[in-house]
């Protein structure tokens, strides 16, 4: 008993330490000290904004995709998947220039499959979105094979072996 009342007046004669142990025990109980914004949510304009998540199941175990929104528009690095739980490919935003994506797509053995630049376009009749340049693809076992090039989505080449 006397122990804890040592403690107790410690603790009140530095309140100071005393917000720390009170901020700590709460944060035991309440699951961290820094609560994360749940996904999915819009700005006051009601575009999607912050980190946002979709499922292939409605219970919510399956995810499909996952990545940030900034006022609308897709930001920094999203991640696809498989309904069997596989990464599919990453699509990675480029601050500048605005609608300039990296994309590297995967084989089902994690390895990487095809790598190249894409454009994001938003227009007024919707999202458009093109593959441009050289795509470098590799086989299952990891080896380089003949590259593609497009110009506006189009294949325009691939390069001999």
């Amino acid at each position: 008993m006397c122990y804890h009342t040592c403690i107790r007046l410690n603790l009140l004669q530095q309140p100071v330490i005393a917000a720390v142990v009170s901020l700590l025990l709460a944060s035991c109980t309440s699951g961290g000290l820094v609560a994360r914004r749940p996904a999915n949510r819009l700005d006051p304009a009601g575009h999607r904004h912050g980190r946002w998540r979709e499922y292939f199941d409605m219970a919510e175990t399956k995810t499909a995709n996952q990545g940030k929104y900034k006022h609308g528009l897709p930001v920094g690095r999203w991640r696809y998947y498989t309904p069997t739980g596989e990464l599919d490919h990453v699509e990675r935003f480029h601050h500048r220039p605005v609608g300039l994506v990296s994309m590297t797509y995967y084989h089902p053995n994690g390895r990487r499959a095809k790598q190249g630049m894409a454009r994001y376009r938003a227009e007024p009749d919707g999202a458009h979105f093109y593959w441009q340049g050289e795509w470098k693809r590799y086989a299952e076992n990891g080896q380089q094979i003949p590259s593609e090039y497009y110009v506006r989505g189009i294949l325009q080449r691939t390069t001999p072996q």
